[in-house]
């Protein structure tokens, strides 16, 4: 059988960056060269292309496949996985990358397809599950878990498969093709460092193949390390920046390193009270003044809510979070019998990373770390108990760090075979995977310790020395193992004899908390394919399979983070606490049928016509069954257009996370619907002053993200249609285009704490999610996940693709992908038209997030930019290899203002620039030394720095979607043996 001559095109245009010059492995290479039809017919026939399971001969199907090569991946410069994947212009949203610092740090890094969720984008490897990496078992998996040096390409499916692959094929499916039959020795060195010289990063790979008679062994094994990135070494992050009624400042936290401290007015003697900032109340804000010790009211002033804050981006926080990470893998193929053959596959993976945030912010009000300043320690100038006090404890104790140390194990044995000289085969394997990560955390304070060391206090008449006592004034009450702590005054100084003292005081109570977490992944199954019986228009094929999976997830916890039952605080401060740990699991056995019908063929304006059925029973179980089905048509009028079509049932199974996970703080940013209450509202706003003079004192809360054992899977289903050109008249040359829209229903998701404080003062519902402190203050929130709403998205992907024919200027290729995004609506309780989702609260009416950008940390579903995409042109000519890649990001929207909407001169609504990144790489291969290869490269060629988003949690820009390290040089050596 002859390939037609738009699957040979199809074929090449999906590896444009392939030459036979430089052959490194990637798929495309013999497709490249001109080769009779016949040899092509027996290089291709019976491919499985991922979203089937059956054998084809034909390279286009009704679902839109796009395709990453090795040399896609030689040529990015990239040292991990993540970094390449990213630039998928499919990829929007929120998924993690080691650019994260806050909210990240484990080194991994998430594939997040149409902005849909890490957890609705199916990653395998080699058509089969890979184990899930992340901590908080949410099912996402860590692309970089996967071992760089062993992938041939990577084929990312744009359409739903759950009835091919079960739960989470709702964004699409990433397929990790890993390298087969190699022969040889190769080995590289990889060093690359930003133009202002951090980021450093090295890597090596050695891989080692050897085939027999009867079968293949490749052994392989990896090294990289990559250097952090401090925030405060780029102009764009060395601040917070903010906008506040129009106007741009620099914000930051009230918890600021001279102190807030609310203390009465009637105590403040000796404090300026004429400040306009001191206010009327019976109580006064104060903060220390800088440079004055703190002994006495007159060291300090009233508190400058616009002015007193506290710049924590340039005070250790990371833009680039440092990794190392050491792998191995084994793959290999016997050869038992004629028509019986084993495999293997194994992988290993040691990472190493951590991440590093501001001091930590001391804040005793009860509601959070609840550790009072007693009128009768030391320290205290004021004579009565501080329970609100605020203090940013840099050079008091260690920078808050968290260091991760996560193994990743997979291991896949198998038999595959055919049954005699027909067309069915057959495989069936079995998969373990297992992920034990541990980590080690620094720079938070031992609750009861520092109780006591805040608490009453004197001189020891017999020593001379400061005590903490039980008893004020009793010596004889002395608490063994306690010093008292000054949070007063200025930051201990380590040069004298009192620093030193207070130093060693903090030392006693800042302990180092280890935690630990394992996730589980057990996979058998088995699948048969051929062909049924033949039509006019050709064979039917069938494929039908079993699936049975388990999924297991544990944590330990250290006891010091442990809440108590009936508590709200754990022995450490409140935003590392945890009521327990995580110990979850379940089990679903599946069974599918998927066919493949050609209906006509060689027909006026039916040149082909073909069906594909396929179907899922998926038996849960905790919470049952479900069938997800799907249909499939390709048409081609004639040869040079395919016309394809897909409708699709799609069902993501709540995860462990989801269903078990251990109740967490989370410090999330609001807006608080009471601000300015003049009353009216006494359930929404209690406890908040009636004068319209309430502000809120900070824009982030502790929320406590609480799991759901009773959740029911999401269900939606995924439609698309489009069409493949590529003209006879025009060799080398193809056009696609595919629409594609995604609805989902029984969304799973926490509400965001916003939604739940409006509803809360709109409708009287969620009332009981938060609490107040004294002054009026949110102080904590609980935020129960649940099926509450429902989503719909819908765009397009265009992709052009042109491989000139070879002259003596040597060989062009251009590729062009692009992604439309056209509409992403969420509505978060089902049947509430009030609970729609928009970006902008000071635009009523406002909703839609497609163009916007709402930060994940403030529950939002990240970038959503209408346009991504794509442009690569690369050129050969004999050795000689270069390759010129241009990422575009569209512009986005924010709501940007951190003011009151109904303050003057807020802003609603702001333009975020388009981002545009330009790559450049250059290779040449030295066939007289061992066939060896260099490449030199410079990543974001024209140092394009990341825009300006007011509301980024994290460097006030995207650090999940634009390149964070500016312009970057990189080389590779290549040699082969």
């Amino acid at each position: 059988m002859s390939i037609q001559p738009l699957s040979h095109a199809i074929r090449c245009a999906l590896l444009p960056m392939s030459t036979a010059a430089l052959a490194l492995g990637a798929v495309g290479d013999t497709l490249a060269q001109d080769a009779p039809p016949k040899e092509e017919a027996t290089t291709l026939d019976r491919i499985q292309v991922t979203g089937s399971r059956i054998k084809r001969a034909d390279l286009e199907t009704s679902s839109p496949v796009f395709v990453i090569d090795r040399q896609n991946i030689d040529n990015s410069g990239a040292a991990t996985v993540g970094e390449f994947l990213q630039r998928t212009p499919a990829i929007a949203g929120a998924a993690t990358n080691p650019q994260v610092n806050n909210g990240g740090g484990a080194g991994a890094a998430t594939v997040d397809l149409r902005g849909l969720g890490v957890n609705r984008s199916l990653v395998l490897v080699d058509g089969r599950r890979w184990i899930g990496t992340v901590s908080n078992a949410n099912g996402a998996v860590d692309v970089n878990s996967i071992p760089m040096a062993a992938i041939e390409r990577v084929e990312v499916l744009k359409d739903g498969a759950s009835a091919i692959y079960g739960s989470d094929a709702i964004g699409g499916v990433v397929n990790f093709i890993l390298r087969k039959d190699f022969e040889g020795l190769e080995a590289s060195a990889y060093y690359g460092i930003s133009s202002r010289g951090d980021a450093a990063t090295q890597r090596f790979d050695a891989t080692f193949g050897m085939t027999g008679e009867k079968g293949n062994l490749i052994l392989g094994a990896s090294y990289d390390k990559e250097d952090s990135v401090s925030a405060a070494d780029r102009a764009y992050s060395s601040q917070p920046y903010q906008l506040y009624a129009g106007e741009k400042g620099i914000g930051g936290t009230s918890r600021i390193l001279t102190g807030r401290y609310v203390v009465p007015r009637a105590n403040a003697g000796g404090v300026d009270l004429s400040d306009p900032n001191c206010g009327s109340g019976a109580n006064v804000v104060l903060t220390r003044i800088d440079g004055r010790p703190g002994t006495s009211p007159s060291d300090f002033r009233c508190f400058n809510g616009q002015t007193d804050v506290y710049n924590f981006q340039a005070d250790g926080n990371l833009n680039l979070t440092p990794q190392e990470r050491t792998s191995m893998f084994v793959s290999g193929n016997y050869r038992l019998s004629e028509h019986v053959e084993a495999f293997l596959l194994g992988s290993w993976l040691k990472t190493e990373s951590s991440f590093f945030i501001a001091p930590l912010p001391f804040d005793g009000r009860a509601a959070v770390d609840d550790v009072p300043i007693s009128k009768d320690s030391l320290y205290n100038p004021f004579g009565v108990d501080i329970t609100d006090a605020r203090l940013r404890l840099r050079d008091f104790i260690p920078t808050r760090t968290t260091r991760f140390e996560t193994d990743t194990y997979q291991i896949t044995a198998g038999l595959r075979g055919d049954f005699g000289d027909s067309s069915w085969s057959w495989d069936a394997s079995y998969a373990y995977g297992r992920t034990p990560q541990s980590s080690s955390v620094r720079g938070y304070l031992y609750s009861p310790g520092l109780t006591d060391a805040l608490g009453p206090s004197m001189i020891d008449p017999a020593t001379g020395n400061p005590i903490c006592v039980r008893t004020p004034g009793d010596p004889a009450t002395a608490i063994a193992g306690c010093l008292p702590v000054n949070f007063m005054g200025p930051a201990p100084d380590p040069n004298t004899a009192a620093g030193q003292a207070q130093l060693a005081a903090l030392n006693l109570i800042n302990p180092t908390i280890t935690n630990s977490n394992e996730n589980d992944l057990k996979v058998f199954n088995a699948n048969v394919t051929g062909d049924l019986f033949e039509l006019p228009a050709g064979a039917t094929s069938l494929a039908v399979g079993v699936e049975r999976r388990e999924e297991s997830a544990s944590s330990t916890s250290d006891f010091l983070t442990i809440i108590p039952p009936g508590e709200t605080v754990c022995l450490i401060t409140q935003e590392a606490c945890t009521f327990g740990d995580i110990a979850g699991s379940f089990d679903v056995n599946e069974i599918y049928a998927e066919a493949l019908i050609p209906l006509l063929a060689d027909m006026p304006f039916a040149d082909k016509l073909t069906i594909s059925l396929g179907t899922r029973y998926s038996d849960y179980s905790n919470f049952g069954g479900t069938t997800n089905s799907k249909i499939g048509v390709e048409w081609k009028p004639f040869a040079d257009l395919l016309v394809r079509a897909t409708y699709a049932d799609v069902f993501r199974a709540p995860t462990i996370g989801d269903l078990y996970a251990p109740t967490v703080p989370s410090a999330n940013t609001y807006t608080d619907p009471c601000n300015g209450y003049t009353g009216g509202n006494p359930t929404a706003c209690a406890g908040v002053p009636t004068d319209g003079s309430f502000q809120q004192s900070n824009n982030q809360v502790t929320s406590f993200q609480v799991a759901n054992p009773d959740l029911q899977p999401e269900e939606g289903d995924v439609f698309t249609y489009g069409f493949v050109y590529s003209p006879g008249w025009l060799d080398g040359f193809s056009i696609t285009a595919d629409y594609w829209r995604v609805k989902l229903d029984q969304f799973i998701t926490n509400l965001p704490e916003n939604v739940m404080l409006n509803q809360c003062f709109t409708q009287g519902r969620y009332c009981d999610t938060f609490i107040r402190d004294d002054a009026g203050d949110v102080a904590q929130m609980t935020n129960v996940i649940g099926n509450f709403g429902s989503l719909k998205t819908s765009g397009m992907d265009l992709g052009l693709r042109y491989m000139a024919p070879e002259s003596s200027w040597g060989r062009f290729t251009w590729n062009l992908d692009a992604t439309y995004l056209a509409e992403y609506n969420v509505r978060l309780l089902a049947g509430d038209p009030s609970s729609d989702v928009g970006a902008f609260p000071g635009i009523p009416g406002s909703v839609g997030l497609a163009g916007t950008f709402v930060d994940n940390a403030s529950s939002g579903f990240g970038n959503m930019a209408r346009w991504r995409a794509l442009n690569d042109i690369s050129w050969s000519l004999g050795n000689l290899t270069a390759s010129l890649t241009t990422r575009y990001v569209h512009h986005v929207y924010e709501a940007p203002d951190v003011a009151d909407v109904s303050d003057p001169g807020y802003v609603a609504k702001r333009r975020v620039p388009s981002y545009t990144q330009t790559d450049f790489q250059i290779g040449y291969q030295f066939e007289e030394l061992k066939n060896s290869s260099i490449q030199i490269g410079v990543r974001n060629l024209t140092d394009r720095q990341p825009p300006l988003i007011y509301s980024g949690f994290n460097a006030s820009t995207d650090m999940r979607t634009y390149d964070a390290i500016g312009r970057y040089y990189w080389m590779r050596w290549t040699a082969r043996f």
